[in-house]
């Protein structure tokens, strides 16, 4: 069957998620002429560009056909489930490490990162030829496009590859162009080989972006910059927390986004409003996925190590509140939601995602000020700072922490309860800690290798191209 590059459209466009066609998503191309000249001027790579933002969203259709968002399902659960916060009430492998390459979550999250970065290299190639576009509105949305390649690179590498050695060969598959059956099959490349990729997306996206665009659902410069520094800061490397100290600065004090006078409300009241929120992954009208799913459903619960570390944190209050279903106790979770969790009703905000925000810089530069060897004391001001926002005012650990590692672990803990359930930052800072320190009772003994803090590549990938490798401690076949 030909494959057109009117079906090539149809992989980006809006008029794909109305129509429900998920499936023809995941079709691999069988035609050298799937990315054909679509992009003819500024409306049609408006249009298309739209397209690789709604991959970034993670936009699907529902049971009944109705455009959704599924941000939550790689986004907020993956890692949450993984870094032990969050339950699922249909165990998938994750809170016990028990996942391999037949796990449908492990396919689902890498299908999420290949297909967002499928939909901007064929972007970036058909925008490449077009001059009916002003120079300045091509080099934003190239710019663009890089940032959403960046992201979805950085989160496959981040759980699929083993991004904590630069020296291990065991990258991700880069894949530079639009796939074709002439290029399914690629090796995968080193870790060194991806974070120099990502980083120079990165840096060709922070030179082409605006200090805000036209919705928080677009990116802009400083949400570059922070990925940038979330980037360097899991490489770790020469001057990496030098730059992340630097990155981190910049936004605090140049952007025009503030810390939110209390982080709940960010979630409860003000939403997309805060001007702590520096991008979204944006909900369609009539979109209650999220809501059914931690709701309705309560699919998606609040784990015992949840709760245990929530004590004396005034998040305890409203992150997730018990309630008794079918005879058993169940911690759900109302990160989102302001209404009752007993008599539950659609509140607008409880399907609202975040993909940034600001929070994140003042807990990057904390903890690369300490691990860089600096002194302390302003990494603890950014620490106590998050923290207060958080309503917290005992900053007792703080104050006792006498080095570097004792004050990581406060950093971690702050990552873990700040952004649980939200964009993964609660897996990702939980993995910055010494391999011991992460099996320790309060955070994951149930890891009892290193090759678990990674994800097997999935059979998906593995029947298709024979030229990847597994990941070591994963079967192949």
């Amino acid at each position: 069957m030909e494959f057109s590059y009117k079906k090539w459209l149809m992989l980006l466009l809006p008029a794909c998620i109305f129509m429900g066609c998920k499936k023809e998503l995941n079709v691999l191309p069988t035609d050298r002429q799937v990315d054909g000249n679509v992009i003819i001027d500024a409306k049609s790579a408006a249009t298309v560009l739209n397209g690789v933002y709604y991959r970034f969203a993670n936009s699907s259709a529902d049971n009944n056909g109705i455009p959704v968002i599924k941000w939550m399902g790689v986004l907020e659960i993956t890692p949450s489930e993984l870094s032990g916060l969050l339950l699922n009430n249909n165990p998938d492998g994750l809170s016990d490490f028990t996942v391999n390459r037949n796990s449908y979550i492990t396919a689902d999250k890498w299908a999420y990162g290949y297909n967002l970065i499928n939909a901007a290299n064929g972007f970036l190639k058909n925008i490449e030829p077009v001059t009916a576009i002003a120079d300045v509105t091509k080099k934003q949305m190239q710019a663009e496009a890089r940032f959403l390649r960046a992201f979805g690179n950085a989160d496959l590498l981040f759980h699929y590859g083993q991004y904590r050695d630069i020296n291990s060969k065991y990258g991700i598959i880069l894949r530079d162009n639009f796939v074709n059956s002439d290029n399914i099959n690629l090796p995968r490349s080193s870790v060194k080989e991806c974070y120099d990729a990502i980083i120079a997306d990165l840096d060709a996206a922070i030179a082409g972006l605006p200090p805000r665009n036209t919705q928080l659902s677009y990116v802009n410069v400083w949400v570059a910059r922070l990925l940038k520094a979330r980037v360097l800061m899991n490489r770790g490397i020469g001057t990496d927390y030098a730059t992340v100290i630097s990155l981190t600065d910049d936004i605090i004090k140049n952007s025009a986004f503030k810390l939110e006078g209390l982080t709940r409300d960010i979630f409860l009241s003000l939403g997309a409003k805060s001007e702590e929120v520096m991008m979204t992954a944006q909900a369609f009208p009539n979109d209650t996925y999220k809501y059914m799913q931690y709701q309705y459903y309560t699919q998606y619960v609040g784990s015992p190590k949840l709760a245990k570390m929530m004590e004396n944190d005034p998040r305890l209050a409203w992150t997730f509140k018990p309630i008794v279903k079918r005879g058993a106790t169940i911690n759900t979770f109302t990160k989102y939601y302001s209404a009752s969790p007993t008599t539950i009703s659609f509140t607008p905000l409880s399907v609202n995602a975040y993909a940034f925000r600001l929070t994140e810089a003042y807990l990057l530069r904390a903890e690369a000020i300490a691990l860089s060897g600096a002194n302390l004391t302003p990494a603890k001001a950014l620490l106590k700072t998050v923290m207060g926002h958080a309503g917290i005012t005992d900053f007792t650990a703080v104050d006792a922490a006498s080095n570097a590692a004792a004050f990581q672990v406060l950093v971690v803990k702050e990552n873990m309860k700040n952004f649980v359930g939200e964009n993964g930052l609660d897996w990702l800072a939980l993995r910055r800690l010494p391999f011991v320190t992460i099996q320790q009772p309060e955070f994951r003994p149930e890891i009892k290798s290193e090759t678990s803090l990674i994800l097997p590549l999935p059979s998906t990938e593995l029947n298709t191209n024979n030229m990847a490798d597994q990941n070591p401690g994963y079967s192949r076949n």
